[in-house]
């Protein structure tokens, strides 16, 4: 399978998740929260890069990353790796703690600062865990609202880039910045709904420059998550390919039924691949809704953590598509 792709320059700015081995917990303790902010504090130190918002959940964690020196890849080692070590050394345990590595998306800064930053505050609301942002004390929330220290005693996020889109005056731009975040509370468009490839989420201005900055020396397992980058695959073709790939029929493949898994492939990849840019759109392709593309794309991201074989299949299918394209 192609590794996912690294995109790194100086200045660059990421949306980053890391979640649990088999989606299991990666903070038990209140003390290992405290643990991996101590860690952000050290690599900040360390690689120069700019915190822009977290959020620490008990089976993933969110960063908004700007990095001066082209260099995430090696500030993500260092915190997975550390905090794997520390966590494997209190708990006696061994293996793997994080699910591979991490995701990493390139975004425009200037159109997805705030909407980023609201996206993680609210992801406590969104699990309801908590009703309001303030409530839950493992993200960034509180520094901006509040001006105060994390739980490790440092001042580790960097919030004026954030509230100066608002305003220039700290005062007034914490309390529109607070407006901003509490209006998405009932819920607001997924700003990851507009991502190019899985890799990129920006203007098309923004999306070419970073195509441009994909040259030969990219590594042979990236090149088809570049080919999505400059392409799309028509849709009639991820249909026409998944028909001649399993051997069944268009009629077949588009019928609604439970347990059809060349259905729920076509659908995975339609979204991952084609010009059908979202849930709603491939929904009505297939006759359902766009939460229900969403919920099929989550289960057969499921089964093929569970089976290898699907996920080679999958992939094999997918590189078919891009190359004959």
């Amino acid at each position: 399978m192609a590794r996912q792709l690294r995109i790194e320059f100086d200045g660059a700015f990421y949306h980053i998740t890391s979640r649990g081995n088999l989606r299991g917990k990666i903070f038990f303790k209140a003390r290992d929260r405290e643990k991996f902010l101590e860690i952000l504090k050290r690599t900040k130190d360390r690689y120069g890069y700019r915190l822009h918002a977290y959020a620490l959940m008990d089976n993933h964690y969110h960063l908004l990353v700007e990095t001066p020196k082209a260099n995430i890849s090696r500030v993500m080692q260092n915190i997975n790796t550390s905090y794997t070590v520390y966590i494997n050394r209190k708990y006696q345990r061994s293996g793997h703690l994080f699910q591979g590595r991490f995701k990493g998306i390139i975004v425009d800064k200037d159109a997805y600062l705030v909407t980023l930053n609201r996206y993680i505050h609210l992801n406590p609301v969104r699990a309801k865990i908590v009703q309001r942002p303030e409530q839950f004390q493992w993200t960034s929330y509180r520094t901006y609202i509040n001006g105060t220290s994390d739980k490790t005693g440092h001042d580790i996020v960097t919030t004026a880039d954030t509230l100066r889109c608002f305003s220039e005056r700290r005062d007034d731009a914490v309390k529109a910045y607070n407006l901003f975040v509490e209006s998405g509370i009932e819920g607001v468009k997924d700003p990851f709904e507009d991502l190019e490839s899985g890799l990129v989420l920006g203007s098309d201005g923004f999306k070419e420059k970073i195509t441009n900055l994909l040259g030969k020396d990219t590594a042979d397992d990236e090149l088809p998550q570049i080919r999505r980058l400059r392409k799309e695959v028509p849709d009639e073709k991820v249909i026409k390919s998944c028909c001649r790939h399993y051997g069944i029929s268009e009629e077949d493949l588009l019928r609604r039924g439970k347990g059809k898994i060349e259905r729920q492939i076509a659908i995975y990849l339609m979204k991952l691949l084609s010009d059908k840019k979202t849930n709603k759109e491939i929904g009505s392709f297939f006759g359902v809704k766009g939460p229900a593309v969403s919920g099929v794309i989550k289960k057969l991201e499921g089964r093929m953590m569970k089976d290898k074989g699907l996920k080679e299949d999958v992939n094999l299918l997918s590189e078919r598509m891009i190359n004959d394209f």
